[in-house]
């Protein structure tokens, strides 16, 4: 099974309707790769601190938002 998001970004993001849950998925086999640097980032969203970098495009929220999702091409 591989994992990954219907628009293939991952999601990394903390979700205020459930306190205390940050979720970092939908990496797929990139995840391997980029795990290091997505570590960190959670690390620090799990800490409270800054991440220091822009997540709003891994936002959970882009799903029920309102917003429109690339899905790349279709099949």
């Amino acid at each position: 099974m591989i994992d990954s998001m219907p628009d293939l970004v991952p999601v990394i993001d903390q979700i205020p309707a459930l306190p205390g849950l940050t979720l970092a998925t939908g990496m797929s086999g990139h995840g391997f790769g980029i795990g290091p640097g997505v570590g960190r980032i959670v690390a620090d969203l799990v800490a409270g601190r800054p991440a220091g970098h822009d997540l709003s495009r891994f936002r959970f929220s882009r799903f029920s938002d309102g917003s429109k999702l690339d899905l790349g091409p279709a099949l």
